[in-house]
Order: structure tokens, then C-alpha cells, then sequence
């Protein structure tokens, strides 16, 4: 559900007679696409996917029953009900996926939801990937299965479960075998020394390295103590509260003491690796050595040689420039995530290229990717291409004459191919057309071939990757390197001679080059052309790294730029010696032709007409949710009440019932029913909600003018949210309510038919750090009118202007300033309320109220405490960074007559709580009567919640 529609329905449900003073910013979740949905019934999983991809719901039914019956042994198991897979066909259309209900950033790959035991999952244009991406929320889902049914046979709540490193990495242990990013990342981090202990994995909680790091250990386990001990966990997880216990009594011992055995044993194995292997910064010079870089290519501008990539050094994805040779840093030229047009790049993924004095890169723009063009000479976009048939492109490449480009691509049915584009024609030609995944387009400087990688050879079975070409003249794929290996990046030298590209063919990625000129095509199989058996050739090694190396790029005198790791940093790098280097060879690869032959690779589907069964998806709802709920007003007393919500299992449709009782005695029982009931709608674009609610009791009200009053409403709603983007919404709503009020302490009754209408515009480009945003903007902008259509005993008008702004001073500091005017005027206009530790600090909190209201608040945000970790003889507490912040804040609440202004200035600390509560903690000085006297003692204050 968007942020926008929580807002409607708690405005309804809280304050029914007015408009809220809570809002909500946040980027938004947006439906681009209207899917329509198929469902492929099989014994064991109801699979559900857009109509397009029916050959992939086929493949991955066939790999979800394949692993459930692997799995259904592993755990000693078997699950009664169907498990529902929701399949989308790229990463874009999963992006918008209502099976849950947050943003879901470009690194994730499929989740296991587990409300309703949903597993959702995008395919990237791999067939190996896509299987592995189902076994791995598999086992999630088995795990979930196990421990509920080892915790309900010993009768203890079944709510628990496992620690996040366990169960993501026995994901990937029993759903792929060791690769080389797994490699590459625990050699860095033993060989850098930031690898963690087990005791400490909280420090790293949900990030890759926790992931490997899981997966590593319970590889060891199972090597060491046997794969029979990763099934006792289950076993043994009834017999204690912490898993650390469970964790003893299954291999018999604690954190600690298999954290000396299990880190030596790394260590063994890896500082060796340095007897041979090199670090990068140990061989290589620098270019760009702090965030994370990727895909560079080289430019030259007269005498001037600069190096182009896409990188993240601030936390937004950008595209940078950096002159080689020079100590400058690099310069943002285009800014990614913070427009419509650059909604976000794929940073890992898509290739930029550089013609004529032109750069062309990719971003996510609405639905679909799109290539943009832009002039280095000008400094400005001179052209856009989206295209209806391709949802994402992956990479890109310019032809010679920078007239054309090749580009990979995703289209509608989740497969990856590869086409030519001429840029003035506007015409787009499609190159390879079969389910294979090609990848990283390179076009030849003769413009005779394009270069390209695929898992088309009987090794992509196990998700290797070799490198093709393309003849354009002939229309053939001809094959370069071939092997039970992966390739990546292939990038020609200047003359054409050369092709560099990465493999790893000795465990981890390094660079190699091919020297195409001993090279001659000489037969043919199949329409693709082959070597004769005999014919060798060399592929020789250039860089022998410690870690691995990424997307070479050649320079104009023979350099090679490339990406490494080091350090947990995606570094930019250069080789300087590399003609030099390719004097001795030292590879040598034969290609076999028996092995050529098994060329086709497929991979079965579900079989069997009387086992599958596809029906066209209609909504069925189940519970998300339903409970009781007590309450304890201070001056009512105790409230019971429940909450149930129903929603459809894609997520597109919600019912929401809330009910509860005000009755302070027996004859109020049936008047002080409360009841709520609404629908919302997420199938679309444009989300809408609506309902109908009855309210009755006592209230007290601090924004209420009478304070204290009986009051009697019900009536219903419609309210709607419009995303322009991620970033921009509209949102609306009118309300008809008929409330009824007889003030407690006092004389009088007030009866009103309000009629309420409101219009918001809201931004959010905002960047977060653990506390807070730290760089973009955020603002909202609402117009609201109530009023009485049947009595006018109500007439008011509401103006909300709420501004933030974050200027980035470094990489964790910033300045942030707040603009806020909230405005109600008009018969029984509502008040606002301020003070504490949200909005004017200093003050009783809710202290401050009037019908008006500014306020301005600014704070220096910075770093104040990288790490805070308390150890104990029974244990420790890891807290993490401490950030701090000097501020000072000004404003006052009024109903007619303006008095004075109000401030306050100080020195506060937050810090974050698992990723989900920052404590506060601030202490300063009020300054009163206008700005004119300080307050002689400090105030102290301490609350939660983030910074504004």
C-alpha cells in the first residue's frame, strides 16, 4: 500500500472531522504496467505470471517441482498446501509487484513473503539465475515450514525463527555451488581484515557479505562436522531461546570457539593466495579509488584523456568524469535518482560508450529503459530512445561511425537479445531471437563484427558465459573463447588486434587478452561458425589479482582501465605494462570439437497435459491479518477493539474492518460502537480508496477548540493517489460526515453535515543515512476546505507548506534546513500543535498550539561516533555509528493575534536501533521573547524518530 493511501485511512480513522496534521513524504511504488494474469497449477505450487512469459512459467515450474522434491528430502518434510509463485518477467515489472508494499531497490533479486507464504520472483535473462533464484526462496520457505512444525510438536509458539545469516545462508548453500563473487568477497575481506566473527554478525546484518558469510560457514559445517548437523539445527531449535545455544548443543560449540576455528581456517586459505596473487593497489595505479565504480570507458579531448563510469560514491548513482593523470575528484555529469527522466541506473549492469564526441548511456524511466545521448561538447541531452518492445537494456555499443549502436536487451517475454539501433533512422533491427542470455555488446573498430557474451554453449547449463562475435555481413555468431568457464566484458583494442574481456578461469575474475590476428574461422556447424579441431590459439593473462577484476576498456595507447575490488570498494584502476605483458603467453586453450557439437542446451518444462492446469488468475482474498486490541486512554479508560485486513495474493486489491467499543456503561454500549470498513485499490496507476466508518465517544483533543467533547460521526470517503513518478504524487480526497458534538465541560451541542475536500502535491528525492536524510529534497504542498452543507456551523480552510532541503557537505554530513507553515482559518478551524523533540525543541512536547503555525529548523549534521560497542563478560551491545547534529529552530503557534517568536539551539546525538528506531537525545538553550533572551539552563530532551 502507498504511503499516500496510509495517510487517507488513518486521517479517516483518527480525525474523521478534519484534515490531519501528519503527512507522509516517501518515494512512491508505481504501476506502469496493467498486467493481466495466468495461474499454472502443478502438484505442489499454483505459479502465477503475466501471459507474455508463459515459456519461462513453464521452465520454472519444472525447476520448482525439481527442487521441492530435493528439498522435501534435505528437511525431512512435506509441505500440504500449494506454495504460490508470482513470476514477473524482468526486474522492472517486478519492481512493481503490491505483494509487498515497500520500494524494492535494483540489488534484490526475489523474496519470500511470509504472511502468505509467497515467493516472488523476476527473471534477469538467465535461465541458470532464474533456477537458482527459485531454489534459493525455497528453501526459505522450508525453513519456515520446519521450524514451525519442529516448534508446534514440542508445543511452543511457532513465531520463532532462525538468525537473518543462517537462514539466507543455508539459502544459497543448498541452492547454488560457491562462485566466484563469493570468492572474490571472502578473499577481500580476510585479506583486508574486515571479515566478521559469527559472535559479531549483527554488524553486518542483511548486507552480501552477512549472505556469504552464512553460506561459507554452513559450507564448512557440513565439510567439517557433516551435512547431517545443518538438518540438527532444526531439530535441536526447540531446545533453547537463542540460537547461539542451539548452535552448542548441535556441533558443540559456542560463537566464540567456532569462530577461532572457522576464521583459521580462512586465513590458512587465503594468505597464501599472496605468494602468487597480487592486491590491486599492490600492481595497478588508481583512478578512482573510493565508492563503487563500474563500466568506465576512455575519452580523449584534444591532449586531454578522461575516463567516464557510472558510480555511487555518495549514495546516489551517478555518471562521473575523472582526467586521467591529474589529482582532481571526479565530476558529476549527469545526476541519476533524483528526476523523473533518470529515475535510476542499473549500476552493476548497463555498459556506457563514447563516439564522436558523444556518450550514450542507459536509466530507468517510467516502465521502460531508455538510451540517452549526450553531447560532451554542449553538456546537454540531445536525444532520448525508449522502445515498446524492450522493458530493460542492458548494455550498449556504438558502431565506428557512431551512427548505430548494438545494444542487449530484455523485451516483454523476459528474454535477452541483442539488436541494432540506427540512431537516424530511428530503426530498430533484432539480431538473436531465442532464449539463450546474451549480454555485453561490443562493436569491432572495423565495424565488421560485434563481440558479445552467452551462455549459449552446453556449459550455460551451469551458468558459464563465453564470447562470441556476430558477423553483420554474413548474419552468423561465430564463437571466440570457448570453455567451462565464465567470460565477461569484452572490450577490442584501438587496432582491432586485441580483445580483452574477464575470466574466471583460475577461480576468480581476472583480466585476459585474445590475440585475434592467429585466429581463423574455418568451418562451420549448424550456421555457427567453428575452428578446425586442430587449431589452437592463446589467451593470455594480464592481471593475477588477489580478488577480482571488472570491464576493461582499452586507452588510445595501449592501457587498460578497469574495475577491482579492494577493500570493499569498487575500484577504477589502470595497467600500465600491457603490451608487455602479452609477450609470453601463458594460457593456452584447444577447442574440442565433439564438445562443440553439444552445442543446444535446453531446459525441460512441466510435462504432461493431466499435470498442468492453467486458469486464468482471478482475486482471492485470504487474511493478512486479524487481532484484538486494547487500549487505556488516561482520561477514558480502557478501549477493546479489532482489526482485520483481507487482501487479494497479488496484492492489488485490500478490504480493512476495524471495530472497537467507547462505552463507559452499560447503556452506552450499542450507541459507542465504532466501526470502519474500506477498500483499496493498487491494481493501477492511479490507487484509490474508499469506505464507510461510524465513531461515537468521549474524545479529548488538543487540536479541537473545545477540548473536551461527546462526539458522534459517521459517513464515508474517496480519496486517490496519482504517482507522476517515483518521486511525485497528487493526492485527493473528499469526505461526507455527519458529527454530532456535545461539549463535556461546558454548554452546547454543535450538529454539522462537513463536507471536506483536499489537495496535495508531494516531492521526495530524498537520500538517507541511518538517522535521517542527508542530501535532495522534500516538500509538500496541501489545499483542504471543510464546511457544514447543512447547518453552517463549520466553514475553514487549511494551507500545509512543508519544505526540506539537504545540501551535501560530505559523504556523511550535511546541512539541513526546514520551511513549515501550516494555516487554518474559518469557523471552528482546528488547531496545530508543536513542541519537543519533532519539530521546536526545547519545549513540552504538543505544548504550543494555535490555529497558525511556522516554523524553521536547520541542523549540521555530521559523524560523531564511528562505532559504539560495549562488551560485557555474558555479552555485548553493538550500536554501530552515533551521528550528531548542532541545531537551531524557530517558529510559534498562534489563533489570531501573533505575540512573540520562539527558539531554541543545541547539541544532539541519535542513533539507530536495528534499522528501524533512532534514539534522541538533544540538549540546548530557549531563546524567548523574539529571539532576545537566552534561557540561563539547559534543556534536555530525549525521545524517537527520525531526523526531519
Amino acid at each position: 500500500m502507498t504511503k499516500a493511501i496510509n495517510l487517507i485511512l488513518g486521517f479517516i480513522l483518527v480525525y474523521s472531522s478534519c484534515l490531519a496534521q501528519w503527512y507522509y513524504f516517501g518515494r512512491n511504488k508505481v504501476q506502469y504496467t496493467e498486467f493481466k494474469w495466468d495461474v499454472l497449477k502443478t502438484e505442489h505450487f499454483d505459479i502465477y505470471y503475466h501471459p507474455e512469459m508463459k515459456d519461462l512459467a513453464e521452465r520454472g515450474a519444472y525447476f520448482a517441482e525439481e527442487a521441492y522434491a530435493e528439498l522435501q528430502e534435505k528437511f525431512n518434510i512435506n509441505i500440504i498446501n500449494k506454495i504460490p509463485l508470482v513470476f514477473y518477467s524482468s526486474h522492472l515489472y517486478f519492481q512493481q509487484t503490491n505483494t509487498t508494499p515497500g520500494l524494492i531497490p535494483e540489488g534484490v533479486g526475489g523474496f519470500f513473503e511470509f504472511i502468505k507464504g509467497r515467493v516472488v520472483i523476476p527473471f534477469d535473462g538467465s535461465i541458470y539465475q532464474f533456477k537458482h533464484v527459485i531454489k534459493h526462496e525455497l528453501v526459505h520457505v522450508f525453513t519456515l515450514h520446519k521450524t514451525q512444525r519442529v516448534l508446534k510438536d514440542h508445543r511452543l509458539p511457532s513465531e520463532k525463527m532462525p538468525p537473518l545469516w543462517f537462514t539466507e545462508g543455508l539459502a544459497e548453500f543448498w541452492s547454488t555451488k560457491w562462485d566466484n563473487q563469493g570468492e572474490m568477497l571472502l578473499r577481500d575481506a580476510v585479506l583486508n581484515d574486515y571479515i566478521v566473527p559469527l559472535s559479531e554478525m549483527d554488524r553486518i546484518h542483511g548486507t552480501f557479505l552477512m549472505y556469504k558469510e552464512g553460506q561459507n560457514i554452513l559450507e564448512y559445517i557440513a565439510q567439517k562436522y557433516g551435512e547431517e548437523k545443518i538438518l540438527l539445527f532444526f531439530e535441536n531449535f526447540w531446545k533453547a531461546n537463542s540460537f547461539e545455544k542451539v548452535f552448542e548443543l548441535t556441533i558443540g560449540k559456542n560463537y566464540k570457539q567456532f569462530d577461532e576455528e572457522w576464521l583459521y581456517h580462512l586465513k590458512k586459505k587465503y594468505y597464501p593466495l599472496l605468494k602468487y596473487n597480487d592486491p590491486p593497489s599492490a600492481v595497478t595505479k588508481p583512478v578512482v579509488v573510493e565508492g563503487f565504480n563500474m563500466k568506465p570507458v576512455f575519452y580523449k579531448d584534444g591532449d586531454k584523456k578522461e575516463v567516464y563510469f557510472v558510480g555511487n560514491i555518495t549514495g546516489y548513482t551517478n555518471i562521473y568524469k575523472v582526467e586521467l593523470g591529474s589529482n582532481t575528484k571526479p565530476k558529476v555529469i549527469i545526476e541519476g535518482e533524483r528526476s523523473d527522466k533518470f529515475e535510476a541506473f542499473h549500476l552493476f549492469r548497463t555498459k556506457i560508450d563514447i563516439k564522436n564526441n558523444k556518450l550514450a548511456f542507459i536509466t530507468k524511466a517510467g516502465d521502460h529503459d531508455a538510451i540517452h545521448i549526450y553531447d560532451l561538447k554542449t553538456e546537454k541531452i540531445t536525444d532520448m530512445f525508449q522502445f515498446n518492445s524492450l522493458v530493460m537494456i542492458t548494455s550498449l555499443s556504438f558502431s565506428p561511425d557512431g551512427n548505430e549502436l548494438a545494444l542487449t536487451a530484455i523485451n516483454k517475454s523476459g528474454y535477452s537479445d541483442i539488436y541494432i539501433f540506427n540512431i537516424e533512422k530511428k530503426s530498430l533491427k533484432k539480431l538473436t531471437n531465442d532464449f539463450y542470455d546474451d549480454r555485453e555488446v561490443a562493436w569491432s573498430p572495423k565495424g565488421d563484427k560485434i563481440a558479445f557474451i552467452s551462455d549459449r554453449t552446453n556449459f550455460g547449463t551451469d551458468g558459464k558465459y563465453n564470447i562470441f562475435t556476430y558477423d553483420i555481413k554474413n548474419d552468423k555468431i561465430e564463437y571466440l573463447i570457448y570453455g567451462n568457464f565464465s567470460c565477461f566484458s569484452p572490450s577490442w583494442s584501438p587496432d582491432g588486434r586485441f580483445l580483452a574481456f574477464v575470466a574466471d578461469i583460475d577461480g576468480t575474475q581476472n583480466i585476459w587478452v585474445l590475440d585475434l590476428s592467429q585466429k581463423k574461422f574455418i568451418a562451420e556447424i549448424d550456421g555457427t561458425s567453428i575452428p578446425n579441431e586442430p587449431e589452437q590459439f592463446e589467451i593470455k593473462q594480464i592481471t593475477n589479482l588477489t580478488t577480482s577484476a571488472f570491464d576493461p576498456t582499452w586507452t588510445d595507447d595501449g592501457k587498460i582501465i578497469f574495475v577491482a575490488l579492494e577493500n570493499l570498494k569498487f575500484q577504477i584502476r589502470m595497467i600500465d605494462d600491457v603490451y608487455a605483458k602479452l609477450e609470453k603467453p601463458n594460457f593456452t586453450q584447444k577447442l574440442n570439437l565433439n564438445e562443440i557439437n553439444k552445442i543446444h542446451w535446453d531446459t525441460p518444462r512441466v510435462p504432461g497435459i493431466q499435470e498442468v492446469n492453467v486458469v486464468t488468475y482471478r482475486g482471492k482474498y485470504d487474511l493478512d491479518i486479524a487481532q484484538s486490541q486494547i487500549s487505556t486512554d488516561p482520561i477514558f479508560g480502557t478501549v477493546g477493539g479489532a482489526a482485520i485486513a483481507l487482501s487479494d495474493l497479488l496484492g492489488n486489491e485490500r478490504y480493512y474492518f476495524l471495530i472497537y467499543n467507547t462505552a463507559q456503561t452499560k447503556d452506552e454500549i450499542l450507541k459507542s460502537f465504532n466501526i470502519a470498513i474500506s477498500r483499496v485499490s493498487l491494481s493501477k496507476r492511479t490507487n484509490f480508496a474508499y469506505g464507510i466508518f461510524h465513531f461515537a465517544g468521549r474524545r479529548y483533543d488538543l487540536t479541537d477548540p473545545d477540548l473536551f467533547y461527546y462526539e458522534k460521526a459517521y459517513g464515508g470517503y474517496f480519496a486517490l493517489s496519482y504517482p507522476i513518478s517515483v518521486f511525485r504524487r497528487i493526492e485527493a480526497s473528499i469526505m461526507l460526515n455527519r458529527s454530532d458534538k456535545e461539549i463535556i465541560f461546558g454548554v452546547g451541542e454543535r450538529k454539522a453535515m462537513l463536507l471536506s475536500n483536499s489537495l496535495s502535491y508531494v516531492f521526495d528525492n530524498s537520500l538517507w543515512s541511518p538517522t535521517g536524510p542527508i542530501d535532495g529534497k522534500r516538500f509538500n504542498i496541501t489545499l483542504a476546505y471543510t464546511t457544514d452543507i447543512q447547518f453552517s456551523n463549520v466553514n475553514y480552510y487549511t494551507l500545509i507548506f512543508d519544505y526540506r532541503y539537504y545540501l551535501r557537505l560530505s559523504t556523511r554530513s550535511a546541512y539541513a534546513v526546514r520551511l513549515t507553515l501550516f494555516y487554518n482559518e474559518g469557523k471552528e478551524a482546528r488547531r496545530w500543535f508543536m513542541g519537543g523533540s519533532w519539530d521546536l525543541r526545547g519545549y513540552d512536547r504538543w505544548s504550543i498550539r494555535g490555529k497558525k503555525l511556522w516554523l524553521v529548523s536547520q541542523e549540521l549534521r555530521f559523524p560523531f561516533i564511528d562505532k559504539f560497542d560495549v562488551k560485557f563478560p555474558f555479552g555485548g551491545i553493538f550500536i554501530g555509528s552515533i551521528r550528531g547534529a548542532l541545531f537551531f529552530d524557530a517558529g510559534n503557534a498562534w489563533d489570531n493575534k501573533y505575540t512573540e517568536t520562539l527558539g531554541s539551539f543545541g547539541f544532539g546525538i541519535r542513533f539507530n536501533i536495528g534499522g528501524v528506531l533512532v534514539l534522541r537525545y538533544d540538549i540546548g538553550k530557549r531563546i524567548e521573547n523574539n529571539l532576545s533572551k537566552v534561557q540561563k539552563s539547559f534543556f534536555h530532551q530525549f525521545f524517537f524518530g527520525w531526523d526531519f
